[in-house]
């Protein structure tokens, strides 16, 4: 497969240029009205930053319908159909639902030197699905969020944020987890280092582990505790994305911190809770908003989450390295040595990007650093 990467990188059009990029709405009538040398797919949760897409030339952003999900043989169909239009070389596709994986192999079946990126594919936030993006020969390229080390790097944040307790919330279904209690020796450790007393609390009465409902129940009344107990410096942090909204919500009731999230999109989450307008892809007015918001409650600098969504940084990822494989014509084996600068300098955005599988480098997890509000 990597020998192919060559010839498919010669048939790419993309480059670097101020030129508008086609966005087209999902209709009855079929899904785009025109074809670019690259067509991003991506779902309406997914918005794109515009300004970013501008700076590539011949690039097409398709968005998904609502209810694609509902009848994804003639969704995936339709979007492997774009591989036979002679403008198309490389098709890249993000998904909020599981259940795109089959658009791969069709678009391979309908031309094979079509270059499939998948970007944020949904799959990937299921551990039973993991498996099936990694061992899928039809992707060529691949850059998914993952919380792999989550963990370290809100411990890291609460020794910046000057936190003196570090509380972890687990539940019940993880707590006699070989896997969890790892993790949780290694932030105790981490805290130890850094000075930070560490508690680790068990959610109760969680019925499964989405239940949202009962973990900020319980996270809540505990935080009043940890205040009484500790005072302000107090940094609140939950195993699983369930607890997230619980943490936030804890922390600025009771003036404590929140060093990081398992949110993909921390900015629909924190405008969710703080009742901000974050409709739009100006990710920078966002969270400007955000933090303005936070800073009128007293609580400026005291919660984390990421730059932009997850998702549609993995999409930019994929926009951008499909573009230094043309344009710089690099080797394969030397694409992504350095990509952690690369990005870093065009998006000022830092993150880790780490190989899923020994005999395809070109498929990599996206691990961003969480920021402050």
């Amino acid at each position: 497969m990597l020998k192919k990467m060559t010839v498919l990188a010669l048939s790419f059009c993309i480059a670097l240029g101020a030129v508008g990029c086609g966005k087209k709405e999902a209709s009855n009538g079929g899904l785009t009205d025109g074809y670019a040398c690259t067509m991003i797919v991506t779902p309406e949760s997914v918005k794109l930053d515009q300004e970013f897409l501008e700076k590539y030339k011949d690039v097409k952003n398709v968005v998904l319908p609502k209810d694609y999900d509902k009848n994804l043989d003639k969704i995936t169909d339709e979007i492997a159909s774009f591989a036979d239009n002679e403008k198309v070389k490389c098709i890249i596709v993000c998904s909020d639902k599981e259940g795109m994986l089959p658009v791969f192999e069709k678009i391979k079946e309908k031309n094979e030197d079509i270059t499939t990126i998948a970007a944020g594919v949904e799959e990937m936030q299921n551990e039973n699905k993991q498996s099936d993006v990694i061992m899928d020969e039809d992707i060529n390229i691949g850059f998914n969020p993952t919380d792999k080390d989550n963990d370290k790097n809100a411990v890291r944040m609460a020794e910046a944020l000057g936190a003196k307790v570090f509380v972890n919330y687990i539940d019940e279904f993880v707590k006699d987890e070989v896997e969890s209690k790892q993790k949780n020796r290694d932030m105790q450790r981490e805290c130890e280092k850094n000075g930070i007393k560490y508690e680790e609390v068990v959610v109760l009465g969680m019925k499964d582990e989405n239940d949202s409902k009962t973990a900020e129940e319980f996270i809540k009344k505990d935080a009043v505790a940890k205040k009484k107990a500790y005072g302000d410096n107090v940094a609140l942090y939950g195993c699983r994305g369930a607890m997230d909204k619980a943490t936030i919500e804890a922390a600025i009731e009771n003036k404590l911190m929140v060093p990081n999230i398992h949110s993909l999109d921390s900015t629909k989450l924190y405008g969710d809770i703080l009742g901000v307008d974050v409709s739009g892809s100006d990710y920078t007015e966002i969270n400007s908003k955000i933090s303005e918001k936070l800073k009128s409650m007293g609580m400026e600098g005291r919660l984390a989450g990421t730059d932009i969504p997850e998702k549609v940084f993995c999409v930019e990822i994929a926009l951008d390295t499909s573009n230094k494989l043309y344009k710089k014509k690099v080797k394969e084996n030397e694409l992504l040595s350095d990509i952690r600068a690369d990005i870093k300098e065009k998006t000022g955005i830092w993150a880790e990007y780490n190989s899923m599988k020994y005999y395809n480098n070109f498929l990599r997890t996206v691990e961003m650093y969480p920021i402050l509000y």
